[in-house]
């Protein structure tokens, strides 16, 4: 990337306002030329949402800040495409407020910012702070920010972005890094059911109990990781073809023998 320092773009789904997000702001600042393009609002659970139909708009708050209405895949395409001056040498997501372990990812608005990026030939790392409540961002925004020096200028393979999963750390210490795998979350029903003031039947996601799956291969894992008190980096990417099962499909199954069958359901005269 050069002598200069490099143009990040930050993001996150939990909103410009967050402290999560204004903590590795402080914590990059030293390390690149920051750009931050943000939700104006909670964005939680938006997975890779981006919005086809609606109209988005953006306030500029000042020259590197940007707050829209959009979601965080919004918020990269728009940020890359039309508001910063140049394409970015990275796209860092987060800090999220709350883990995004496991099979979460697909939920992730977090992590989807990250994965946009990778779409647009962007390195990116997706940052999360696995506690339930009482955050502490500093620590973890000081262990991002390591992270990020160490991961400018590296190869990354087409489609692969990071996902880092930090411990509540509140004295700072990074402790151990861990190369990690998604783990296997079980979920389970944990809708709220109540009734509005007009007496009409409504739902609302409580908070889940966190079970995972795993078992001989849970020592790579994200989620066990996590809870010994370790930092998880879980390499993503975009291609989501099961290869395995793909090479599976080859030596068992004919094409022939499908194209029949498909043929036999839409011949009209049967």
């Amino acid at each position: 990337m050069g002598p200069s320092k490099p143009v990040i773009l930050l993001t996150n789904d939990d909103s410009i306002f967050s402290e999560g997000i204004k903590a590795l702001e402080n914590s990059l600042s030293r390390i690149g030329d920051l750009y931050v393009v943000a939700p104006d609002r909670e964005r939680n659970a938006n997975s890779h949402c981006i919005s086809l139909k609606t109209s988005i708009y953006v306030k500029q708050d000042d020259e590197r800040h940007f707050s829209v209405s959009g979601t965080p895949s919004d918020c990269v395409n728009i940020g890359v495409h039309r508001l910063l001056p140049r394409k970015p040498d990275l796209v860092i997501s987060g800090i999220n407020e709350g883990g995004n372990l496991s099979d979460d990812v697909t939920y992730s608005g977090t992590v989807a910012a990250a994965l946009e990026a990778r779409l647009l030939h962007i390195p990116s790392m997706a940052f999360s702070l696995a506690m339930r409540d009482n955050f502490i961002f500093e620590p973890a925004a000081r262990i991002a920010a390591g992270l990020v020096l160490w991961f400018i200028g590296q190869e990354l393979p087409y489609g692969v972005f990071y996902n880092v999963n930090i411990p509540h750390l509140p004295d700072g210490v990074a402790g151990k890094i861990r190369w990690t795998r998604l783990g296997q979350k079980i979920y389970s029903d944990f809708l709220e059911e109540g009734r509005d003031d007009q007496g009409r039947l409504y739902y609302r996601f409580g908070v889940d109990d966190m079970r995972f799956l795993d078992d001989e291969t849970a020592d790579e894992a994200d989620w066990k990781v996590v809870r010994q008190g370790c930092v998880s980096i879980t390499p993503l990417n975009l291609n989501m073809t099961d290869e395995t099962y793909f090479a599976n499909l080859k030596g068992s199954f004919n094409p022939t023998q499908v194209e029949e069958i498909v043929a036999k359901m839409t011949d009209s005269s049967v």
